[in-house]
């Protein structure tokens, strides 16, 4: 029982209890916020103190180890030195020996050359003027030979020249009389045809006027019988037509009844998703209610051209549709800035994931660079070197260098801590 001289607490309203929850909300996002601040501030000195720290470890490690590889290249480059010199030596012996070898034997293949050559040109001259005497020979057979074949050609010319005018003569005379037999034949064809054609077409008048005659007859028989049917079915589709009249009133009617039913109902679902958009501003956030819609970013020739692409004419069916529709048009503004938000953040996302996963392989890099692990040593290290050997692909063989070369040039190597220290 409640003391007497205090009153009941009474129960809040809707409101009120809307306006505590959010409340409670907006303190606990506020304190889930400093936290967050408190927590980015100490992982970041954390994070600048161990960067710190590893430039300076990755620092002496560098110079101790350029230290540990000077001294064993140099020993390296001067053991190198001394086998070259020693090999260059007896490489330069062989050369000299090799070189008065091939003089003597050049000298003696100059004698041998010059006997050839001179065996050679004896033997063709004699080719030639026994070439010489071959073609007088031949020359003096073509020209009899020729003569004799242009006295054979005159005569058989001649006697084909006579030969063709015989011909000529006699083909002329055969010309002449077959021609005189066609023109007679011709005339003799004419006169039969006239006389075939004049009967064809008098028999053809004959029964094509008996064929109309009897046309006619069955038309007319036909088309009293088609009146006849016609006037039976009338007869017998009267009744069912009225029927159909009359139910075709009542079809009209029940389709306007039901569009304008389901104009209603859309209506109802348009004062329906008005009141859920009302209600849902409540918990907007102050930037949503500062500005709620979006402005264009398209330049007036940009919408100009967009109105040419898809051009749309406003018929009176379309602005009654659009009537209907105009409590609607601030609905869909606002539906539009969620979409176009969302698809922003999935771009943003998708870029962040290119730029995290380039992190990721650069932070490899650099730790492969440090470290020694299986995976490392399978693949190609410049630093890496056992038994005074690298396991990068070693060249087949070694060029010597001669008097006069030119030298090698030097290669540099910079090691993948030092490069990925001065990009980090």
């Amino acid at each position: 029982m409640p003391k007497k001289g205090k009153k009941a607490k009474l129960p809040l309203s809707d409101e009120e209890q809307l306006l505590l929850f959010q409340q409670k909300l907006l303190a606990e996002e506020e304190m889930a916020k400093k936290k967050e601040r408190l927590l980015s501030q100490f992982l970041k000195d954390k994070l600048a103190k161990e960067e710190h720290n590893s430039a300076l470890n990755l620092n002496k490690i560098n110079t101790q180890w350029r230290t540990v590889l000077r001294e064993v290249k140099t020993r390296e480059l001067h053991k190198d030195i001394e086998i070259l010199s020693q090999t260059f030596e007896r490489v330069v012996d062989c050369k000299d020996s090799v070189i008065k070898s091939l003089a003597k034997d050049l000298s003696e293949a100059e004698e041998q050359y010059a006997h050839a050559l001179r065996s050679h040109l004896h033997s063709i001259d004699q080719l030639l003027a026994l070439q010489r005497c071959r073609l007088n020979l031949l020359e003096e057979s073509y020209n009899t030979e020729l003569e004799a074949l242009t006295k054979e050609f005159e005569t058989e010319r001649k006697t084909i020249i006579d030969q063709h005018e015989k011909e000529i003569h006699y083909l002329q005379d055969v010309f002449m009389a077959m021609e005189q037999s066609y023109i007679d034949s011709e005339y003799e064809s004419k006169l039969e045809f006239q006389s075939m054609w004049d009967d064809l077409k008098n028999k053809n008048l004959e029964e094509k006027h008996f064929l109309r005659l009897k046309l006619e007859n069955i038309v007319e028989d036909l088309w009293r019988r088609f009146q006849d049917a016609l006037k039976n079915y009338t007869d017998a589709t009267e009744d069912q037509k009225i029927a159909f009249e009359t139910l075709q009133v009542k079809d009209e009617k029940s389709s306007k009844e039901i569009e304008a039913q389901m104009k209603k109902i859309q209506r109802l679902q348009g004062e329906k998703i008005l009141k859920l958009a009302e209600i849902c501003r409540k918990f907007e956030t102050e930037e949503e209610k500062v500005l709620p819609f979006y402005s264009s970013v398209l330049t007036p020739k940009e919408q100009e051209e967009i109105e040419e692409i898809y051009p749309e004419e406003l018929t009176e069916q379309l602005a009654k549709v659009i009537v209907n529709y105009t409590g609607m048009e601030n609905f869909w503004k606002r539906y539009n800035k969620v979409k176009l938000e969302q698809l922003s953040l999935q771009h943003r996302h998708v870029q962040l994931l290119e730029i995290n996963g380039k992190l990721r392989e650069m932070l490899k890099q650099y730790l492969d660079g440090i470290s020694v692990s299986d995976e490392v040593m399978s693949q190609l290290n410049p630093l890496f070197i056992v038994n005074h050997r690298s396991n990068l692909p070693q060249p087949l063989s070694t060029p010597t260098t001669q008097p006069g070369d030119k030298p090698p040039p030097t290669t540099y190597i910079i090691e993948a801590a030092h490069v990925i220290s001065h990009i980090l």
